[in-house]
This record gives structure tokens, sequence and C-alpha cells, in this order.
């Protein structure tokens, strides 16, 4: 696929190498990573390449979402990590642990799957999952470059996941945060960097943090819902993220925007991501990641399908092309 006219994807993104190729060079970013993630994922890359074409520039990041369990599809996605490389990007897997999904028949040491969730992490930390830890460190091993997971995110929301505090003490959840992180080191896995990930709306975050050994990134979301609930609003930017950026930026850890973007309902979408992209630079040097939303259906917030696609909306990439994206240099 070709980007700015005849320049080949892999000649863009050849600065971005030392980072496909080097985990500690991506612990130490020193210059803006762009990504995505993209609703096609992790089946197909082609909503990625659609995406790329689009905004005129490749992403050297990109992100899909993993749930915990028994089934095909929550195994280690060896093939779509080794796409997403041999494509020149960087794979991230926000893991989710949901812990009803694996089979008490399967598994008949479990408590039954209707009360779980309760202490759930705790269990984690003590070891009871243990026999699936241990399967994805060492297919990730076996993966060998440079893989972002993004554990438990949002950890400290009280109504969405069932790792959040609903179920679990924060102190369970961070015992469980440095159990995960230990099996795959035992396991040699030094090839994958960490991603915590709270929900920065939410007083207290800060307090579920890990320790700076078991952390490699610090990140959260910047969406944008505008009136589409009772809860929502529309919000800048700046209203989302950047009143929370200092904290963020303390821990010493670069700096991600996991999921990024804007629903158009309430206010100007253009103008949003215009703002946005300008004041990355100059407002909020600690973040070295943004990850573009880019999915269409979403109804995981509400029962309305909401959709975040950049791609579609003609004024919107304008802006973003106006911002003047680039490869790492």
């Amino acid at each position: 696929r070709q980007f700015s006219g005849t320049t080949s994807r892999a000649r863009q993104l050849a600065a971005f190498a030392p980072y496909r190729n080097d985990p500690d060079r991506l612990r130490r970013p020193d210059t803006l990573l762009f990504g995505a993630f993209e609703s096609g994922l992790p089946s197909t890359l082609a909503g990625v390449g659609a995406l790329e074409s689009t905004l005129g520039v490749p992403l050297p990041i990109i992100q899909f979402y993993a749930a915990w369990g028994d089934k095909p599809e929550q195994q280690f996605p060896l093939r779509i990590v080794r796409a997403i490389s041999d494509y020149g990007s960087v794979p991230m897997i926000t893991w989710e642990p949901w812990l009803s999904d694996f089979d008490n028949s399967l598994h008949p040491t479990l408590p039954p799957r209707n009360v779980r969730e309760q202490k759930g992490m705790s269990a984690v930390a003590g070891g009871q999952y243990d026999f699936y830890l241990d399967k994805w460190a060492k297919a990730a091993v076996s993966f060998g470059k440079p893989l972002l997971v993004r554990l438990g995110h949002e950890m400290n929301d009280g109504y969405r996941y069932p790792w959040g505090p609903q179920n679990n003490e924060r102190g369970e959840y961070i015992a469980a945060w440095q159990h995960v992180v230990g099996r795959f080191r035992a396991a040699g896995a030094t090839n994958v960097l960490w991603v915590w990930s709270p929900h920065v709306a939410y007083e207290g975050w800060q307090l579920y943090y890990p320790g700076d050994e078991y952390v490699d990134w610090t990140a959260t979301g910047a969406l944008n819902y505008g009136p589409i609930a009772q809860w929502s609003s529309w919000w800048t930017f700046e209203e989302i993220f950047g009143k929370r950026y200092a904290e963020l930026a303390a821990f010493g850890k670069p700096v991600m925007i996991a999921e990024f973007g804007s629903l158009s309902v309430g206010g100007d979408r253009a103008v949003w991501y215009r703002d946005a992209l300008a004041s990355l630079a100059v407002d909020y040097p600690a973040v070295k990641a943004l990850l573009f939303f880019e999915v269409e259906g979403d109804r995981t917030i509400t029962y309305q399908s909401l959709d975040w696609r950049v791609r579609t909306d003609s004024a919107v990439v304008a802006v973003v092309r106006a911002a003047g994206l680039s490869s790492p240099r």
C-alpha cells in the first residue's frame, strides 16, 4: 500500500525499526508514535490500511482487544501479532481479565462462574490462573518482538468491568498486576511492555499504580461522547485529558492516549480534533503515543450504536492531514 505519493509504507516506517525490534527503545521513545484500534481487528488489517491511506501516513502502533478465557479467540493471538509485526508496526493488546469465561469442566478447582469475579484479582494474585498466564507468556516469548500489553484497563471504574472496585480491593488489583508481570518475566517474556491505563475521570486513580518496576507506560482514554447520555457533555480534549496530564506524567513513564476520539453530536468535531492535535507537542510533551479509536457500531457504553470513525468524516480527515502526522524520524 502506498502513502505520500510513491513512498511505500516500509520506507516511511524505516525510522521506526529500532522501536519495533528493541523493547528498551520502546520504553524510552523520543518521538510521538501514532496508532489505532480499528473495529475489524483482530480478524483483519484491511481497515487499518484504509485508515492509513485516508490519513496519508502509516501507523506504528496497532491495538486490538482480547479477553481471558478458554475459547480459541482468547488464546494468545500469535497470528495477528505476527501479521502486525510483518506489516511494520508494533502490536498492542488490551488484555481483559473476564474470569467468568473459563469453563468449570476444564478447571474444576476454580470457583463457580456466578461467584468467580468476586475477589477475582486476589485469585489471580494467588496463582489460580497461572495455567492460562503461563501459556500466554510462553507464546509471547515465541513471538519474540516488542509487544505492548494494556492489562485490566480502567480498573478504578466501579461500573463497567468485573476487575474493578465493585469486586476487588485496590491492593488485590495491584497484587494481581504484579503477579501477571512476574509470571511473564519468569518465562523470559522480557519483550512484553506493560501499559497501565486507569480511568482518570474517577478520583483516586493514582492509588492503583502497581509500581515503577511493573509499569512501562502510563495511559488513559480521551473520548468525547458529547451529550449522548445524562452523564456526558461536550468536553474538549483539555477538559478530558489536560487536567490529569501532569499526574500521569509524574510517574516518569511515557504517556499514551490509548483511545482517542470524538463523536459528532453536540459540537464541532473537526475543531475538537484540530485543537487536540495542535496541543500535543506544546502542552503535553510526555505523551509519546496516541491511538485513534476507529470504531463503527460501538455499543459498550450505551444502547446506541456509536460511530467514532475518522476516515468517513471528510472534515475531520482534512484537519488530521493538516496537523501533519508523521512517521518516527
